[in-house]
């Protein structure tokens, strides 16, 4: 409540990717973990779930974008990240998008960002992964590039860090990522990768209208079949603005809930149980995970959620989340798929 009603005001004067840098710093400090109260708490055994074979202590992850260069790993994951995903990662080093290139919109509980993946590049990423050791479980990494061999130099040289890789074809800020979203290419991408890792693949899909749903949906067909191991779903929502120095970007944020469920229920739909699908858009609370989960997702992401509920967000979720639960005489995050939603 504190944050929200006097932090969050504050932090909303200035420039985000200062308040981010503010953020990271205070993350940063040596004694953080000890002021941490999360750290005293007990973990909800209720919301414990396995994917891939990992034990998570949550189904509500950190989405890539936050932490891009692996800086804050631990810390983040001691605010009760059943999982954080680190990047998204990029071979050379890469400044992004002129600036300004992110945003709030309050009342709309929403970001608008054109960043386009600045980056620290490989080698950098590679010495402060060096740092965090004892989190593979819970580490997915976040890779992209503009071409497969940038792509598969990442995955090659990340394979020892994590045991889930996200790759990342959707950004829409990025330049040249639109080429995988050619099915042969895709493809061809999917199975390379699958050809030098031992580690499960999710490739992170764009967002989708009706209008545009097939395509769509063969490109998540494309990336099961050629060896990819599940979803996420999906990227921010392409949207054109004229305080963006390049006027385009992708909002973020609580007008995505509804059409992330309504993609979650697609996808389920047409790849079956199979696949693991992770939703990411618009998860702000623990009826947005039970929603989702009940939909066919097996975990969620959340981004634009922590900006907007601070550092208590994801222990907040687990905690309402175990309620929820216990109210429903639901004993476990599986017995939520089919359910009806909250």
């Amino acid at each position: 409540m504190l944050y929200k009603l006097l932090i969050l005001p504050i932090l909303q004067l200035i420039n985000p990717e200062v308040s981010h840098f503010l953020a990271e710093k205070l993350l940063q400090l040596p004694f953080f973990s000890y002021l941490n109260p999360i750290n005293y708490s007990k973990k909800n055994k209720i919301t414990q779930t396995n994917i891939a074979g990992l034990e998570l202590d949550s189904p509500i992850g950190l989405a890539a974008g936050y932490d891009k260069n692996c800086k804050t790993l631990k810390p983040l994951l001691s605010l009760g990240f059943g999982f954080v995903t680190g990047g998204t990662i990029t071979l050379q080093e890469r400044f992004g998008n002129p600036k300004p290139r992110l945003f709030h919109i309050p009342e709309k509980y929403a970001l608008v960002n054109s960043l386009g993946f600045p980056s620290i590049g490989l080698d950098n990423v590679e010495k402060n992964l060096r740092k965090s050791k004892g989190i593979k479980k819970s580490l997915f990494l976040s890779v992209s590039g503009v071409t497969e061999d940038e792509i598969i130099s990442c995955v090659e040289r990340l394979e020892e860090y994590t045991n889930i890789f996200e790759i990342n074809v959707s950004s829409p800020n990025t330049s040249g990522l639109r080429v995988f979203h050619n099915p042969s290419a895709l493809s061809k991408l999917v199975e390379k990768i699958k050809s030098i890792s031992r580690n499960k693949i999710l490739i992170k899909l764009p967002p989708w209208e009706d209008k545009d749903k097939d395509e769509y949906l063969d490109l998540a067909r494309t990336s099961i079949i050629s060896g990819a191991d599940g979803l996420v779903i999906a990227n921010s929502m392409p949207i054109m603005n004229n305080k963006l120095a390049v006027g385009k970007g992708g909002i973020s944020g609580k007008v995505l809930t509804k059409n992330t469920q309504r993609m979650i229920a697609e996808i389920r739909s047409a790849l079956g149980s199979d696949p693991i699908i992770i939703a990411c858009g618009g998860i702000f609370d623990e009826k947005d995970v039970w929603n989702c989960l009940a939909l066919g997702a097996d975990l969620c992401q959340a981004y634009t959620g922590f900006i907007y509920n601070g550092p208590f967000f994801a222990y907040t979720i687990n905690k309402k989340l175990a309620k929820l639960m216990k109210e429903k005489n639901v004993n476990s995050l599986e017995e939520i798929k089919g359910l009806s939603l909250v």
